[in-house]
């Protein structure tokens, strides 16, 4: 049965060492994984509903791209 729990995730940049800067996260996480897991901040207006069947054991959430459809 699928799971039918949704959690807002959000972009975010975090600090990166080598550029002395912020940078863009290269995926979506919820508010919470951002602040205590990965110190970084969510950006407001990125938030996006997904299922938490959609997130990785780390809380992290990448999109898929299917351009005009779906990856069967």
């Amino acid at each position: 049965m699928e799971n039918r729990d949704t959690v807002k995730v959000y972009c975010f940049r975090v600090f990166d060492p080598a550029l002395c800067a912020m940078r863009l996260a290269a995926f979506k996480a919820s508010r919470k994984t951002i602040s205590s897991h990965l110190g970084g901040e969510a950006l407001e207006g990125t938030e996006q509903d997904v299922s938490t069947d959609e997130l990785d054991e780390q809380g992290r959430y990448r999109r898929i791209a299917t351009g005009w459809g779906a990856l069967n």
